[in-house]
């Protein structure tokens, strides 16, 4: 599936066991319907993929991960084309390091929750999204834990020796909904490390709770299993911390677990050792793709038929064995989610599962992107073929919003042969501009022409900055000015200030920021300036959702997605649209000689 292209770079091994132990532990604390928390007050439903504190290991890009589910992907009607030619839906998430989002049954179907994954540049906005806010976002990412505070308030949650099995119990459920609380952003804690020291003493108490429910002497055999559960669960949020040995730890325990005559703890276990397995995938261990369909058919053989985590990980499993080339292994996992949950009583477990066990057509051209965007050369009649298999096969909305993404892709990899004939392909296939699959051909084929128009044209619109103060390009002469259109309600849109500022900061006389700022009428921009300390100029160029034209320098620039990045040259005319950092440098490189 088409990706975000800025800020790739290879993840090492421990970083990718974190992202999925991020997962796992929160999705063991979402997906229990009974258990250690097994309690009210351990409440998910506050716990969307509206909840999120990115927990971002230091100096990692998580981009590089696993590739999501293709239902949406594609150019399409994202926000950024809507601002130049249709009205705002909702905004995509861009972002390199993806926020922990606990899955939740009544949002999974449109928009799947996998940790470490991204929605790619050109992502369709799935329909009824929610309407982005106006207020300021909280822009808050997990730094690094070394320097937290370690002091203890008073305050905060703590565990007291000699609790019966009761209040050891009700211990459990506290703890998961403080990290919930903490994860989610929803517990007042404004400092990422301050964040991620108290999720960390809080595992360690829920750790040792859980091991004392195990033992306790009053324990009964239920409350024993809750321990047991518990324990796992402890293990799987501080290796997401970033504690090596507790991850060590875990994935012994959870090899161990497997003899337990407990079903639940089993079904547990199996899920943590599934993402273990696809770390060894891609870590290139020769059994990996069969440990991962072995635990695979251990939970279709379980009482976890009917978790909505447990299809979101066999989901996740497929794509990744599609992703190495594990055909057999893929498919083996694809049939399994389809016997489970396809004909699900509930449309949206069906539809989810409908995604997640993907299309094989989706799945070559996938492969082909794959290979493109990691440098290999692609010949354009094996993409032409591939294109052609997969217009055949689904000749839809989805698979349009798909192609088209996927040319910009191509656009942004300076490979415009094969970008031209996807475009080539779309428009025989879809020539009528009636249809919703000719509207949205057009679109991209619209915004494109836009994009290779406005090179070499002279930008210095006749619009005033955020502050309502005078600003001109001609201010700007003799440097090159980095350009990215953003806006406060898609906070992905901002995500490559920091290295454009890196930029500038290291050429000041030559480079300098000018962004342009896209919000609709009466959004606090200034206030939103000013909290997170955007200190370069902005245009305000305001959008409306009733115009026909709703944003006009979003239309000028073709632009479909974010983030968006315009640079002028010297003379205040646009040099190029970049669409990854060795695009940006060559220009820069081009420019600076």
């Amino acid at each position: 599936m088409p990706r975000s292209p800025w800020f790739r770079s290879p993840s090492p091994r421990f970083a990718r066991s974190l992202c999925y132990s991020v997962y796992f532990s929160l999705a063991l604390i979402a997906g229990m319907s009974s258990g250690c928390s097994n309690s009210d007050t351990a409440d998910t439903s506050q716990a969307t993929d509206d909840a999120t504190l990115p927990l971002t290991q230091p100096g990692e890009s998580k981009t590089d991960a696993n590739e999501t589910d293709v239902s949406g992907a594609g150019e399409g009607r994202a926000d950024a084309a809507a601002m130049a030619h249709d009205a705002p839906e909702k905004g995509e998430s861009l972002a390199p390091t993806s926020p922990v989002a606990i899955p939740d049954p009544s949002t999974a179907a449109t928009e799947s929750a996998m940790v470490g994954e991204a929605i790619p540049v050109g992502e369709a906005i799935p329909a009824g999204a929610p309407q982005p806010d106006n207020q300021a976002p909280n822009l808050l990412t997990m730094a690094d834990p070394v320097g937290a505070s370690e002091s203890v308030d008073p305050k905060r949650r703590q565990l007291r020796a000699n609790l019966t099995p009761d209040e050891l119990h009700e211990f459990l459920a506290g703890a998961d909904s403080d990290i919930q609380a903490i994860a989610s952003g929803a517990s007042g804690i404004q400092d990422p490390k301050e964040a991620f020291a108290e999720m960390r003493r809080i595992s360690q108490m829920k750790l040792e709770a859980a091991r004392r429910l195990q033992n306790h002497a009053d324990a009964n055999a239920d409350a024993r299993s809750d321990g047991a559960r518990g324990e796992l669960q402890s293990l799987s949020h501080l290796a997401a911390l970033g504690d090596l040995k507790s991850a060590m730890e875990l994935e012994k325990l959870a090899t161990a677990n497997l003899d337990s005559d407990d079903p639940r703890l089993v079904t547990d276990s199996r899920l943590v050792l599934i993402g273990f397995a696809i770390e060894s995938l891609q870590n290139g261990e020769a059994d990996a793709p069969q440990r991962i369909v072995q635990q695979v058919q251990g939970l279709a053989n379980s009482d976890a038929s009917s978790d909505i985590p447990a299809m979101m990980v066999m989901g996740q499993a497929r794509q990744v064995l599609t992703q190495f080339n594990h055909d057999a292994e893929a498919k083996a996992v694809r049939n399994t989610i389809i016997e489970l949950y396809a004909d699900s009583s509930d449309p949206q477990i069906a539809k989810m599962a409908a995604q997640l066990a993907g299309n094989v057509q989706f799945d070559e051209i996938d492969r082909l992107l794959e290979q493109a965007i990691e440098g290999e050369t692609i010949a354009t009649a094996n993409w032409t073929d591939a294109v052609e298999a997969l217009l055949i096969a689904s000749p839809d909305l989805q698979t349009v919003q798909y192609l088209a993404g996927a040319a910009l892709q191509f656009e942004g990899l300076n490979q415009p042969q094969l970008a031209e004939a996807t475009y080539k392909k779309l428009q025989e296939q879809f020539p009528d501009t009636n249809t919703a699959t000719g509207q949205e051909v057009q679109l991209a084929i619209d915004a494109r022409k836009s994009r290779v128009d406005a090179i070499g044209k002279t930008f210095d619109p006749d619009l005033k900055s955020i502050d309502g103060g005078e600003l001109s390009i001609a201010d700007y002469r003799g440097k090159i000015v980095l350009m990215p259109l953003w806006a406060m309600g898609f906070p992905e849109s901002l995500q490559l200030i920091p290295h454009l500022q890196e930029l500038e900061e290291q050429s000041p006389e030559t480079i300098a920021i000018v962004g342009v700022n896209l919000d609709p009428a009466g959004a606090p921009v200034a206030e939103f300036v000013r909290q997170n300390k955007l200190n370069f100029s902005s245009y305000r160029a305001e959008s409306s959702a009733t115009a026909e034209v709703p944003n006009e320098v979003a239309a000028r620039f073709g632009m479909v997605s974010m983030p968006f990045l315009v640079v002028l040259d010297q003379e205040g005319r646009v040099a190029s649209i970049d669409y990854t950092i060795a695009q940006l440098q060559q220009t820069l490189k081009r420019l600076q000689n």
